[in-house]
């Protein structure tokens, strides 16, 4: 290993240098900034770019206000030994997210985020996936608000692809970044904490940690090509998880690329010929990665599938199952399957023989759904045969990597002997350590960690003595 020179001259200096302006890295620059510090954000896009504004969903939190509104008992043991089951881990990690998930969601909702409902997703036993106001989108805006409101130095159109060392103690003074085509250098008196992504838009990466994965859609910000891995592999960083980073994730309308959870929410899942694959709830595994992953196999194209419902489960469903999708409609199954291209015998016989099943036994007996799923719960399937009948024509989306740099319990960024680079910390997507099981995913566990591991290392780096 060579160390990348260090620059004759700097063009700005700040105590806390934080790449990426997204789920960890705003909560990342506004901790620091609340720490005391002089904080400086390198962001690669002209906005804040954050995986965050692609999301639906929500954030798993335990023992809040709105958990307790509900009637909702829990607690972090509870939720991590489910999360530890479903994708594996790093205990020790985990271990940091159950001491600090309440405070850090407390610190949301002090910089104005929040919650309008609160319910369960696949793997969670219990109602903790905390929607936020807007969804995902509308907690950025939040975010990005208080940045302003502090001041903060952000940096648009800066795109960090260095890190300097100092070469006499191996400590990372700095950052190099490309801006309007010329090299631009900046140092961190303190410490840098990368918050810039995965690696999702480069294919190449794709190819290389999960080639079945490399037609499917990407659902996250232009900017996630990788550049935060290869700035800690060129100064000896370690991985977690690298070789299972790439899981496949939800539905994503092939005509707006937006995603969907509708299956979640009463509808099926069919493959071209009209057929199911798997349980749409996915009870057994407790994760919804392994039906995408099926279905990538049946479709290496990216895996085209079709999500099935009728009137009623879409007037049951949630607004956010089938927004800013298209849809098709039809009176018959049979219209249906031949306005969507799907074969319409093995779409008539699918739909009459679940709903046979729902009928006779309360359930699916051939893949075994028991849940209705969404706001309904655990509540059992309704049956598929109210018209009019809607289809999405779907692919299956990469939201988000499950493997990525090593960590340790205070966010720094650790070498081959778990030894930590001195003045460099990690947080958000491009950090590892919540996943070690292939296509796995404890839904909502990488925005948790981000906001977490993004205000910790914030806490860690500001408290470093300046040099």
């Amino acid at each position: 290993m060579s160390f990348f020179r260090v620059p004759e001259k700097w063009d700005a200096e700040a105590e806390v240098i934080v790449v990426g302006a997204g789920t960890a890295g705003l909560p990342a620059a506004i901790r620091s900034a609340e720490k005391g510090a002089k904080v400086m954000v390198l962001e690669a896009w002209s906005g804040p770019a954050s995986s965050l504004a692609y999301i639906a969903g929500g954030t798993p939190f335990v023992g809040t206000d709105v958990q307790k509104a509900a009637g909702v008992e829990d607690s972090t043991e509870r939720c991590f030994a489910e999360a530890m089951k479903v994708s594996g881990g790093d205990p020790e990690l985990y271990g940091v997210l159950a001491e600090r998930q309440l405070d850090t969601y407390q610190w949301l909702i002090a910089q104005g985020a929040k919650v309008v409902s609160v319910f369960e997703a696949p793997g969670h036993s219990l109602p903790r996936i905390h929607r936020w106001e807007g969804h995902g989108a509308g907690l950025l805006k939040v975010l990005r608000r208080k940045a302003e409101e502090k001041g903060l130095d952000i940096r648009y159109k800066h795109r960090a692809d260095r890190l300097v060392q100092d070469p006499a103690t191996g400590r990372i003074i700095g950052v190099r970044a490309k801006h309007e085509g010329k090299d631009v250098y900046f140092r961190a008196t303190k410490a840098v904490i990368l918050a810039n992504g995965g690696f999702i838009r480069n294919k190449e990466m794709i190819a290389e940690y999960g080639p079945y994965y490399v037609e499917c859609v990407p659902v996250t910000p232009p900017t996630h090509m990788g550049d935060g891995l290869r700035m800690v592999l060129d100064v000896g960083g370690a991985t977690y998880g690298i070789g299972i980073a790439v899981c496949p994730s939800i539905s994503v309308c092939t005509e707006t690329g937006h995603t969907t959870i509708i299956p979640n929410h009463g509808a099926i899942s069919v493959n071209k010929d009209g057929e199911r694959w798997c349980d749409e709830m996915c009870t057994e595994w407790g994760t919804y990665s392994p039906m995408f992953r099926d279905i990538v196999r049946q479709d290496p194209h990216g895996g085209l599938h079709f999500n099935i419902y009728d009137s009623h489960i879409r007037e049951e469903a949630s607004p956010e199952a089938y927004r800013q999708i298209k849809e098709y409609k039809a009176d018959t199954i049979e219209e249906l399957a031949k306005t969507v291209g799907v074969n319409p015998e093995g779409l008539a016989k699918t739909v009459n023989e679940y709903n046979a099943d729902i009928e006779k036994y309360g359930y699916d007996q051939k893949f075994g759904r028991k849940e209705w799923g969404g706001l309904h719960g655990k509540e059992p399937p309704p049956k598929v045969e109210r018209p009019p009948f809607y289809a999405m024509k779907c692919k299956v989306s990469i939201s988000s990597l499950k493997g990525g740099i090593k960590i340790n319990t205070s966010a720094q960024v650790v070498d081959h002997y778990d030894e930590p680079i001195p003045g460099l910390y990690a947080a958000g997507e491009v950090a590892g350590g919540f996943c070690s099981k292939p296509d796995a995913y404890y839904a909502g566990i990488m925005t948790l960690q981000a906001f977490v591991l993004g205000k910790l290392a914030a806490e860690n780096a500001a408290a470093e003595s300046s040099r």
